[in-house]
């Protein structure tokens, strides 16, 4: 490891001729900080270089003129580590809900959805016509007591239990939604 040099600066701003000799000195180091984050050569050669452009602009407050190379190192960590989150989208919100905007920006999930919905109205088009009656008034009105759903649909209040649970038992047993299920896990 070489011995630590002086800054080559005057305390204002690093002077010209001072910075041919270090990028020779410190440019392999810089790289192999570069490439062991996985960047391409070209991402590279921008670390590099945006590594000797802080250095420019911020290379007069270094304190310790010994410390520079390792202040250029974390510089190339940083920049290494900027460069390798630019591509991360992030929509920060108030709440961690999914919002409608949020599912509509990417196709997939819309996509599942209407597959799951597709297979779950298959398996209840072959339920009995009162088990189907049944499971679409305590899906699109779960806020009904079981005597209003009893009244709406001509059926006593003892037998909605019974008769939501031979239901769901045979949309239990149904392959199509099994598969869905195991898909889910």
């Amino acid at each position: 490891m070489p011995v630590a040099t002086p800054a080559p600066h005057t305390g204002r701003r690093p002077r010209p001729e001072a910075i041919g000799r270090l990028v020779p000195r410190h440019d392999r180091r810089l790289r192999r900080v570069a490439r062991s984050y996985g960047l391409s050569a070209w991402d590279v050669d921008d670390v590099v270089q945006s590594t000797w452009l802080q250095y420019l602009e911020h290379g007069h407050a270094l304190r310790e003129p010994a410390a520079l190379g390792a202040w250029l190192e974390t510089t190339a960590r940083r920049l290494s580590l900027r460069l390798l989150q630019r591509h991360v989208r992030e929509q920060l919100t108030d709440s961690g809900e999914t919002t409608a905007a949020d599912l509509a920006a990417e196709p997939e999930p819309a996509v599942l959805a209407a597959e799951r919905r597709a297979l779950l109205l298959a398996a209840l088009a072959e339920l009995p016509e009162r088990q189907r009656r049944l499971m679409r008034v305590l899906v699109l009105r779960p806020e009904l007591s079981y005597e209003e759903v009893g009244r709406r649909l001509a059926m006593p209040v003892g037998s909605i239990g019974p008769t939501r649970a031979r239901c769901l038992d045979r949309l239990g047993r149904d392959r199509r939604l099994r598969a869905l299920r195991v898909a889910w896990r």
